[in-house]
């Protein structure tokens, strides 16, 4: 009987990580394509309409050729009618966003899930938990289109940056509010923690803009990285996502810079990739780890 419940509740676990991944994939396609329509409109070119379209043949997309991932590859990401490249941004930006939502699903979804029958007790903390969790996927997909916008052109759009700020500020009030519903929570401390985080963060990139004139940090880098200090809400967390994001961009970009003489290293994407990682490794894989206490 007990190996039985436990098969069960694998398998339920399992497809709601799938679902989530797909779910994930789906919005990577989306904020891909928004992050285009933006480029579009900042140039003031011709609208790409309500369907999708190749860029190059300017043709409808069929359905059967935008299945997040499936497609690309079958295709090997080029247009069925045309037969130019689509270009590999899609690709990643699906599959990374998959990823993304099945990580912090993992990680925040699935110990609610196992802790519902204790959570039923506290209404209100259960809905702030899952709150939090939505708003976080929310912010998820912004930052994706901000970090494909910057990879591409290297630029980050102001409206854009303003929306993240006011998601990750949705997400810091909900965090704060879920440390006065816990016994004890001391709200102040909170967000002291938090403000400190945002000094660590956005200040250490602000400190580069300016200090380097836009050579080593562009100006919409720290309003990002504000934005992701806001959700964290936690100075450690927000230490290890500058060092992570200085990490992964010596290693990955680090090559190409020193190979290319002016070769430009746009730091919003490695930004992204390592709050990911934070807020998942750090902030979220405790509660599978321990549970959830009252």
């Amino acid at each position: 009987m007990w190996y039985t419940k436990v098969m069960v509740d694998t398998t339920i676990t399992v497809f709601i990580l799938v679902m989530m991944f797909i779910l994930g994939a789906v919005f990577g396609s989306f904020a891909c394509c928004q992050a285009w329509r933006w480029r579009y409109h900042a140039l003031k070119k011709k609208d790409l309409g309500q369907w999708s379209v190749c860029l190059h043949c300017k043709k409808r997309i069929k359905w059967y050729d935008n299945i997040p991932i499936i497609s690309w590859l079958v295709l090997r990401g080029k247009c069925r009618n045309c037969h130019k490249e689509i270009g590999i941004a899609d690709f990643l930006s699906e599959l990374s966003l998959g990823v993304a939502f099945l990580m912090l699903s993992w990680a925040y979804l699935v110990p609610i899930l196992n802790n519902w029958s204790v959570l039923a007790l506290h209404p209100e903390f259960l809905a702030l938990r899952l709150a939090i969790f939505i708003v976080t996927l929310m912010l998820l997909v912004v930052l994706m289109v901000l970090a494909v916008y910057d990879a591409k052109w290297g630029e980050l759009p102001t409206v854009l940056l303003i929306l993240a700020v006011i998601v990750g500020a949705m997400v810091a009030v909900l965090k704060l509010y879920e440390i006065k519903l816990s016994d004890g929570g001391d709200v102040l401390a909170g967000f002291v923690n938090m403000m400190i985080g945002v000094v660590i963060l956005a200040g250490t990139c602000f400190v580069l803009y300016k200090g380097s004139h836009e050579k080593l940090m562009g100006g919409g880098d720290w309003i990002l990285a504000l934005a992701l200090a806001l959700a964290l809400a936690n100075w450690w967390l927000s230490l290890w996502t500058i060092f992570l994001a200085n990490l992964l961009g010596d290693l990955i970009a680090l090559p190409g810079a020193l190979k290319k003489k002016g070769h430009v290293v746009h730091f919003g994407p490695f930004l992204v990739a390592a709050f990911v990682l934070v807020l998942v490794l750090g902030n979220c894989l405790p509660l599978l780890l321990k549970g959830i206490n009252f």
